[in-house]
């Protein structure tokens, strides 16, 4: 019992320090087709991108009028050619679906590579 509560208190002054050092972005983001996002369909169109990050840890979020519609943790990747556009890295499935791998930013010379886990905990347990 004291364990339990000793363990959820640094929990939460874990995710409060994140928060506390994090850096928040966001602007506006387009797919041209629908794509898979940590697990989440989410149709083309236009939304607005936000992304905390801490060094290089990065957590996206995708939002459409306001709502919330999909969040990725991933990593900035250094790839030093500054993007002249944004711009959605998709691997294609062999079922024809799309999976969203990276974003790249107009004016970066960075990317986000999304974490991949997720998709692999699910590919593990449909075995």
């Amino acid at each position: 019992m004291k364990f339990r509560s000793v363990a959820q208190t640094i929990v939460i002054l874990l995710l409060i320090s994140f928060s506390a050092y994090a850096k928040t972005s966001r602007r506006p983001f387009s797919l041209e087709t629908t794509v898979t996002m940590n697990g989440a369909e989410v149709p083309a169109g236009v939304y607005e991108l936000s992304w905390e990050s801490q060094n290089s840890v990065v957590r996206v979020t995708l939002w459409k009028d306001g709502q919330f519609f999909a969040t990725a943790q991933g990593a900035w990747v250094k790839n030093g050619v500054q993007y002249p556009s944004d711009a959605a890295l998709l691997r294609v499935n062999s079922d024809g679906s799309r999976t969203l791998m990276e974003i790249r930013l107009a004016g970066e010379k960075k990317s986000i590579v999304l974490d991949r886990s997720f998709e692999s905990a699910v590919q593990a347990r449909a075995r």
